[in-house]
């Protein structure tokens, strides 16, 4: 199962973005260039392994390059400036053509019903495994994975066949974000753009868990929808009475639960 925590300001935003993403089963692709951790897709360049191996790639994947170009490409490995040829220069062009769409494989964590969804006000949406064969069959789609955590960052030598390096790229964080359980599916698009939106059929989506502040309008929209749809689970995040253990419970359309808060 894959989740995608929501937040909103206020109701009014709460209830567009269920109609939107729970309803109509729309979802975004975020710019990877404005992620809100601004050392996402960091890499350790490294030179290609020999002249020999630089000559090889470009004779299969670029013969058309003249000498001049090779050797200008090969001297950009040297010098002042080969940190802004082989790194900096590379992530900023990266960045700007990737869109990236965040799910956790976990619902019950503190920090982020805490972070993304405005103080347990939102929701949780809970997606069926099948979504993931959607996502990899779209033409715009570059990769996928579970995300790897880590202190270091990847290597990514240049000019090598192994399509794996961009791959880990793509998907390795700094450890910190690790109690996310991170899995991300990447698309392409044209540079610079905020967002990438697409939409799947909402019967992929499983239901929805609502946060333990999840105002009554929210709760309603999320209980009809339940009777239009079958299958549809609605259920309310809550704590286990003696300890702080997140646990979930099935809505019921005529009682409310306290839960255990102030």
């Amino acid at each position: 199962m894959f989740y995608k925590f929501m937040g909103g300001v206020d109701e009014a935003a709460l209830l567009d973005i269920f109609e939107k993403a729970v309803v109509g089963g729309s979802f975004k692709f975020g710019a990877a260039w404005a992620f809100n951790d601004p050392f996402e897709f960091k890499f350790n360049a490294l030179p290609p392994s020999s002249r020999e191996a630089f000559e090889a790639w470009h004779r299969k994947h670029a013969p058309e390059r003249t000498p001049q170009e090779l050797e200008n490409a090969w001297a950009s490995f040297q010098g002042p400036t080969a940190h802004w040829n082989t790194e900096l220069a590379p992530r900023i062009e990266a960045l700007s053509n990737f869109y990236v769409l965040c799910l956790a494989q976990r619902w019950d964590s503190h920090l982020m019903w805490g972070h993304y969804t405005n103080s347990h006000r939102g929701f949780v949406i809970c997606y069926k495994p099948e979504l993931q064969d959607v996502l990899r069959a779209m033409p715009e789609h570059v990769g996928d994975g579970n995300v790897v955590y880590a202190e270091e960052a990847p290597a990514l030598r240049w000019f090598d066949d192994a399509p794996e390096a961009m791959c880990q790229i793509l998907s390795t964080k700094p450890s910190e974000w690790a109690y996310e359980r991170e899995c991300r599916f990447v698309n392409s698009g044209p540079p610079g753009w905020p967002a990438l939106f697409s939409a799947v059929d909402p019967q992929l989506i499983d239901g929805v868990i609502l946060g333990v502040r999840a105002p009554e309008g929210l709760i309603k929209a999320a209980c009809r929808l339940r009777a239009e749809r079958p299958g549809f689970k609605v259920e309310q995040v809550t704590s286990e009475r003696a300890s702080y253990a997140l646990v979930s419970h099935a809505v019921n359309d005529k009682v409310r639960s306290i839960g255990e808060i102030l």
